[in-house]
């Protein structure tokens, strides 16, 4: 099935006579649409989809929600995400963040991975549920698993800070998960010393043998903050004292 996914700028557009048009065309279209749910092929909510979107496009939100909102009833979870995100910016409707976590919440357990980065953002936000970082990063988490890269890209974000929050949720993913964290480099040298600190006056950790996985999470002054693979452990090392494992990369 194709994700029809939508990228509009979140904008106040209250009720009005389009409103009024949405409820005349959903009281003669419902039955319709609901016996092509429950009866059609995988081309025809395709085509569904399509015309939802082509009226999205042009400003036509009653069409369009007319349209998603059998196929949400019934369970798509494309149409779910989308009328959670008509509520979240107001498209032909009001405002109305908790409708929209209600309908990406079910999206979400129906496995659509930009329902899991919104609801993120809603958490991160405290949009029409109670503000909870910790159950954002779990959401984001989650999207980057499925390889949502603006997911990904908003975790790398948060865990660059220097909080209790970040440091714990980056030495759980090193544990196990750390590919989200991005790639991988290598202990260059025979032994390496990894410091509290990017700087020589910073106490020794641990040493590092050569060849040791590490991911590099940011740099400072010629230093790299590594978290070490397996262990859930955080620590500075000199940069030159890394490199990319053996292999075939892609040209720059």
């Amino acid at each position: 099935m194709i994700n029809m996914i939508l990228h509009f700028p979140r904008s106040v557009k209250g009720p009005s006579i389009g409103l009024i048009y949405l409820i005349f065309l959903f009281s003669l279209y419902p039955p319709l649409l609901s016996a092509q749910v429950l009866h059609s092929d995988t081309a025809q909510v395709e085509s569904l989809h399509h015309q939802a979107s082509t009226a999205m496009q042009r400003g036509n939100y009653a069409i369009a929600y007319c349209i998603w909102k059998p196929l949400a009833d019934e369970g798509d979870r494309n149409a779910q995400y989308n009328i959670g995100w008509m509520y979240h910016n107001g498209y032909g409707l009001s405002i109305n963040d908790k409708a929209a976590f209600n309908w990406w919440l079910k999206s979400a357990a129906n496995g659509d991975v930009n329902s899991h980065y919104a609801l993120g953002d809603l958490y991160f936000q405290g949009q029409g549920v109670e503000k909870n970082p910790s159950i954002a990063l779990g959401w984001y988490i989650s999207a980057a698993l499925k390889q949502h890269e603006p997911a990904r890209e908003t975790l790398l974000e948060l865990l660059a800070k220097n909080d209790d929050l970040a440091q714990s949720t980056i030495q759980l993913l090193l544990q196990s998960d750390w590919s989200i964290l991005g790639d991988t480099q290598q202990v260059n040298v025979e032994r390496a010393n990894i410091r509290s600190g990017p700087d020589t006056s910073y106490p020794i950790i641990k040493t590092l043998e050569k060849g040791q996985q590490v991911i590099p999470l940011r740099v400072h002054n010629g230093w790299t903050y590594i978290g070490i693979t397996g262990e859930g452990r955080t620590a500075w090392i000199y940069s030159s004292l890394l490199s990319k494992p053996a292999g075939i990369y892609p040209k720059q």
